[in-house]
Order: C-alpha cells, then structure tokens, then sequence
C-alpha cells in the first residue's frame, strides 16, 4: 500500500510538472520578447499618431512661412485646413522636434514590424496619410506651381514649356507660386491631366491634389504590400518602410507632390513585369516617365528585367509617341523640353545635398566644378556598371534601386520628397544592404532639415 502511495504522488507531481512546463520552452522563452516588442511597436505607432496631428495642426494654425512656403503673402482660410479649428500653434524648433519623435517612432516601427498585428499597422498608415491629407501644403509650394502651369496653358493660351508664373502675374494663383521665372520641369502627361483642373478655383484645385497625393500615397502602400510578398520580402515590413516613413508621408503627401503619383505608375509597371505582362509594363513606366522625367532612370532596369525587353521597348515607345502627339496638340512643340528642365535644374545647389557637403568637407566653397564633375562621373558609371549588372542576370529592382540612390547622392539639387523615388524599391527589393543604405540616406536628408528648423 505504501509502495502503491508513493507511485501516486510521482505521478500526480509528474503531471503537474508537465502541465507547468510547455512542450517547447524555447518557444515559451520567446513569448515574453514578442509581447514587449509588440507593445513597443504599438507604442511607437501611437507616438507618431499623436506627433503627426500635432505637426499638421500646428502648421495650419500658426501664420509661418517656415511651415507652409505658400503662405507668405497670406494664409487663407482654404489654404488651412480643418486641422486649424484645433487652434495648435508651433515654432520650427517644435516641428523639428515632432520630426525627431516621427522618425524615431518610424524605426522602432520597422525593428518591431513583424510583432506588430497587421491591422493596426495599416491602421496608422491610413491615419497618418488622413492626418497629412487634412494638413496645409507643408514645406514646399510646388503644388501651386502645377496649378499655375495648368492655368497658363488653359485660361492663358500660354505654353507652360515657355513660360513661367511671371507671364501672368494677375492670375489668382501667381502670388502663391514660388518660383515665377522657370518654366514647366513635369511631363506632358501630368500637364495634360492638369488642364483638367485648371478652370476649377485655386482652393478646390489645391485640395484635389491633397487628395490625389493621399490615395496615390496609400496606392504605393498597397503595391508594395503585394510586391514584397511576390519578391519574398516580408510585407508589413515593407509598408511600413514606405507609409510610415515621415519624409513620405510628411513632405510627399503632406506636399501635395506628384512624385507619389509617378512612383504609383512605376510600382505599376514593376508589378506588371513580374505577372510577365511586358507590354503593359512597358506602357506603364512611360507613363510615369511622361509624367516625372526622374521615372525614366528605373525604365531601362525595368526592359532588362522583363521576359520579353523587345516587347517592354516597343510598347514604352508606343506610349511615348501616342502622349507626345495629344501633348503636340493640346499644349504645342515645346511639350518635351521638360527633359532639359532635368540639366537646368542641375545648376541649382542645395545647401544640405551631398555633392555640396562633400565640397564643404573637402575645402572648398560648396560645390565647385570639380567635385560636381566628379560626382556627375559617378554616378554615370555607378548606372552603367549597375545596367550591365542588371542585363547579366542581377535582381533588376535592386539594381534600380541602388541606381536611385546613387541619382539622389550625387544630385546638386535635393529635396526631402525625392527619397518617394527610393522606398519603395527598397522596400520589395531582395536586398538588406540597399534596406540599409536607403534608411541611412533618409536620416541623413531629416537631419539636415531638423537642423535648418533648429
């Protein structure tokens, strides 16, 4: 009996013992990092929720030209926005400061991405691209500079190729343009598109573009999200590279920029080459070229990689000619001279782009002749090399990507939008060195306008 007692002791002990114990305890070590890294994600979403309305309510309820560039002869009502009934005022120190809490929140969003529920992660995107939406044009008054060349082609009989705002001065929009004297740098696409707006009032054309800028925005999102899983990437990792990232999401949609809606129209042409659909890919990329000149660096990348590159070439080409001739109608013979826009723009210098630091660190007064040769040289070589790369069988989006980024880096005039060109491709390429390098140049581009605002 006693025997008996004690084998039913053992084994009550031994079942309590593996009730107590999981079957697999490394995985039930794990739990425990994996619900702190998803609150800390939450957390972090929730940081950058709360300083993104904070940035948009406090640009449209403060008179400041730092935060809104087309208000410096008046800030209208419509130019505000809804966010300014929440009566928040900011100074350039607090919006540098929201910056630094956004793209901090942005990088403990990407280290917890995959902890984070997917819900919640489109959730905020949305959200956040709502919030920037609503906001006023921040950082730049590009988006009025497309509405004045929509109205000088429409209502002035003006070519928007040969002309720029001071042609009208009278015109409603004039006083909100910012540069007056350099004629269209945008494609005959988006001019054509844009004529459609142009008799609409300045107010409903600006919130037309907000609007625009919102959905492509959230567009490239969802394209990504489905490219990612296509190239073996990890999806929610990938929209938050590219949605939550504050220079998207702040400057590109927040902007009203038409980069997100030539970067729609790549991501487009990518997707189509991957189903293998090479006519239409070829079309696409025209497009986006036909609307920004800057999508034509990812066009020969996208040929190489497609099943059929004839077929690719033949249809981009199609498209190319069947644009120019409504543009050679509607608008005139100057309609592809936004390509020279593209080496005119390049005499412009950006205090904070890379070639100008790098003569600053060399020595010398800026950008110099020598080192703009010289970074002109490479990145002519660094496309090249990458083409060539490409052709022999390397992964064609990352090659298009790392050629972007060289674009960027090498470029003597930059601005924060300009990465909209780069994050998506490093988002669904198969490449954590160009997930690196590209996270690296975003930090570089933000802390140079944290401490401009500083």
């Amino acid at each position: 009996m006693a025997s008996r007692g004690v084998f039913i002791l053992r084994s009550g002990v031994s079942g309590l013992v593996k009730h107590a114990v999981p079957a697999h305890p490394v995985r039930a070590t794990a739990l425990a990092p994996a619900a702190a890294r998803r609150a800390l994600g939450a957390v972090a979403l929730a940081a950058m929720l709360v300083a993104g309305v904070v940035l948009g309510a406090g640009a449209a309820g403060q008179r400041l030209y730092f935060f809104v560039p087309a208000a410096r002869p008046g800030f209208p009502d419509w130019m505000r926005g809804p966010l300014a009934h929440l009566g928040l005022r900011l100074d350039p120190h607090d919006g540098a400061v929201l910056l630094v809490v956004l793209f901090a929140g942005y990088l403990v969003a990407l280290a917890c991405a995959e902890q984070i529920p997917a819900r919640l992660v489109i959730a905020v995107i949305v959200a956040l691209h709502g919030v920037f939406l609503l906001a006023p044009p921040l950082f730049s008054a590009d988006v009025f500079g497309y509405i004045d060349y929509a109205r000088l082609g429409a209502i002035h009989g003006l070519d928007p190729y040969t002309h720029g705002a001071l042609s009208a001065p009278g015109d409603d929009v004039a006083q909100f343009v910012r540069w007056h004297n350099i004629p269209s740098p945008y494609g005959p696409l988006f001019t054509l598109a844009s004529y459609t707006l142009a008799h609409l009032s300045v107010a409903v054309t600006l919130w037309v573009y907000k609007v625009l800028a919102a959905v492509a925005g959230l567009g490239c999102v969802a394209l990504v999200w489905r490219l990612a899983a296509r190239t073996g990437q990890r999806p929610r990792r990938a929209a938050i590279l590219v949605g939550l990232n504050p220079l998207f999401v702040v400057y590109g949609v927040g902007g009203a920029h038409n980069d997100l809606l030539m970067q729609l129209l790549v991501l487009g042409a990518i997707a189509s080459v991957l189903h293998q659909r090479d006519g239409a890919a070829g079309t696409q990329i025209a497009l986006a070229a036909l609307t920004k000149a800057s999508a034509g660096l990812v066009a020969p990348f996208l040929i190489a990689g497609a099943h059929r590159p004839a077929r690719a070439f033949t249809a981009a080409l199609a498209a190319v000619v069947v644009v120019g001739l409504a543009g050679l109608a509607i608008i005139g013979k100057h309609e592809f001279e936004f390509v020279a826009q593209l080496f005119t723009q390049q005499e412009l210098v950006a205090l904070h782009s890379v070639p100008n630091q790098l003569g600053v660190l060399l020595g010398q007064d800026g950008l110099t002749p020598p080192v703009r040769a010289a970074c002109s040289a490479a990145f002519v070589l660094a496309v090249l090399w990458l083409l060539l790369r490409a052709w022999r069988g390397a992964n064609w989006i990352a090659c298009a990507g790392w050629a972007t980024l060289a674009a960027l880096m090498t470029s003597a005039w930059l601005t924060p939008w300009y990465v909209v060109w780069l994050l998506p491709l490093a988002a669904i390429a198969p490449s954590r060195p160009l997930r690196l390098a590209t996270l690296m140049f975003c930090a570089y581009v933000l802390l140079t306008r944290v401490v401009y605002y500083l």
